[in-house]
């Protein structure tokens, strides 16, 4: 049987799918895109499964998600951040990634809850160079967001100010955040049974337990490809941090409650429609 994934293009993905690109099992094709391509993917029968913005999967746009393995932090993602001049409860605007979807969700539920505001949203594609104006904010996630901090860095750019998603979060709930699962598409349960799920959940399994075990090699190839990590710093150091301190591959009780607490607040706020919770399969 052949299992056609879709993952992010982002360095935070690595670990979960560098064990496909080393050892070509013949059992997956692997296919890279844009968080906020994922869900077409599905949609349209490009994937089988793919790595999918928890809040996509809330909407609607996969029956259900495997267990075990997605993207998680318990605290500073450091990939993830709003970036702003002054104070943050004047915001009127905010710039938003226009690759991020989950994190776009989050970034409404932090603003409202902790400053009381709800700026209005435009999508922007965030370039090294941009600056936001006044009383205007802008979220940049992923690599971009390295890339951000090290021209902010490099300028001495001291008036823009970041926070970090991942850590209001946590000041918020006390909780993880999960921001991707690994999520089927509509009739795939039916169409492999359950002998394929169970063989997928283990493929992926182990694939996160090689990227895992691999990190030393990880962070010593894509140092010598001058790739940065945490801060926009482009050494081994901060890349090593980001992929064993700010970020958290496998999905135990405590990532599956904040993933619950996400979903409530998502529906408290409009963003998603109340109605069956996405159901864990594979397991």
């Amino acid at each position: 049987m052949v299992f056609r994934l879709a993952a992010v293009s982002f360095l935070n993905t690595i670990p979960l799918i560098d064990w496909f690109d080393q050892t070509g099992d013949e059992r997956v094709v692997l296919s890279r895109a844009l968080p906020s391509r994922l869900g077409g993917m599905l949609a349209s029968g490009q994937a089988d499964v793919a790595l999918l913005p928890v809040v996509e999967i809330f909407r609607g746009t996969s029956p259900g998600m495997l267990p075990g393995t997605g993207i998680a932090c318990r605290g500073d993602v450091d990939s993830v951040k709003m970036f702003y001049r002054g104070d943050p409860q004047m915001l009127t605007t905010v710039a938003v990634d226009r690759g991020s979807r989950t994190s776009v969700a989050l970034l409404r539920i932090l603003l409202q809850e902790r400053y009381g505001i709800r700026p209005e949203f435009s999508e922007m594609e965030p370039l090294p160079g941009w600056r936001p104006a006044a009383n205007q904010g802008a979220l940049i996630i992923g690599d971009r967001c390295f890339e951000y901090e090290k021209d902010l860095r490099e300028n001495g750019d001291t008036e823009v100010a970041g926070c970090d998603l991942g850590d209001l979060w946590h000041q918020l709930t006390g909780l993880p955040f999960v921001f991707a699962a690994w999520a089927v598409a509509p009739g795939f349960p039916e169409k492999v049974g359950n002998e394929g799920l169970r063989e997928l959940t283990g493929l992926l399994t182990r694939a996160r337990e090689h990227g895992v075990a691999s990190l030393d090699g990880i962070v010593a190839r894509e140092a010598a490809a001058g790739r940065l990590g945490r801060r926009g710093e482009a050494t081994r150091e901060a890349l090593d941090y980001y992929f064993r301190q700010s970020l958290q591959y496998e999905l135990g009780e405590e990532e599956m409650a904040g993933l619950r607490r996400f979903r409530e607040k998502c529906i408290k706020h409009g963003i998603v429609p109340d109605g069956a919770a996405p159901w864990i399969i594979g397991s």
